[in-house]
């Protein structure tokens, strides 16, 4: 008997997933709900690194309509690097250095898809990104506590930023789920710690691979 209900059990989920992928094959990609994980890698530059690489991990949402969307994403790149800033005595200015780890990132566009085929849909789009280190200790030793106070205030202004980005990519349907990789475009900040400091024209660049999961339909239909 105990060797019949575990066939028992066993049947019943398998069915369960066959019905779960036949209903996610059935499933459009136009007025849609999906949520999706992601892996990459983030290109980045700072005081002491110039087009450094750090690993990329993710979680997102993307809702669709014919023609556009949303998409929501909260990243995080593991890195460790060094940033600098201008400290100012009475007398000179000069560069101190912060010890930078990690990344995080809240992205919000919207987005196009100009071209749609039958299991292939293209896509890109455009909107902002909030960056924030998410640790960052002062390396160099101030003089008295004013200046490390002061010094404590410039590490903060300079761990956090909004920015613009371009994202573009491709959504591939499997079954249960989708595949995608895409690309992500967007200029640094000077005012942010990881920028160029030789450039004033720097980019940070990322490109991500994922899968994407169907939850249902991203309109209310009519009953």
């Amino acid at each position: 008997m105990r060797y019949l209900r575990v066939l028992a059990v066993a049947t019943g989920f398998v069915a369960l997933l066959s019905q779960s992928s036949a209903a996610q094959d059935q499933r459009q990609f136009k007025d849609a709900w999906f949520f999706g994980a992601k892996a990459g890698a983030l290109s980045y530059s700072s005081a002491t690194t110039n087009n450094g690489g750090a690993p990329l991990v993710g979680a997102e949402m993307l809702i669709t309509r014919t023609h556009g969307g949303l998409y929501v994403s909260l990243d995080q790149a593991f890195l460790t690097t060094n940033g600098g800033f201008q400290d100012r005595d009475p007398d000179s200015s000069f560069v101190r250095y912060a010890r930078l780890k990690n990344l995080r990132r809240f992205t919000m566009a919207g987005m196009a898809f100009p071209t749609q085929f039958r299991n292939v849909h293209p896509y890109f789009g455009g909107g902002l990104v909030f960056n924030q280190i998410a640790g960052a200790a002062l390396l160099t030793g101030t003089v008295n506590s004013a200046r490390y106070q002061i010094a404590l205030d410039s590490i903060q202004s300079k761990k956090a930023a909004f920015s613009p980005i371009l994202i573009g990519g491709a959504q591939v349907k499997y079954r249960p789920m989708s595949a995608f990789g895409q690309l992500t475009l967007s200029p640094t900040q000077q005012s942010f710690f990881l920028a160029d400091p030789n450039s004033s024209r720097a980019f940070n660049v990322s490109l991500e691979f994922g899968v994407r999961y169907n939850v249902g339909s991203s309109i209310d239909r009519a009953r």
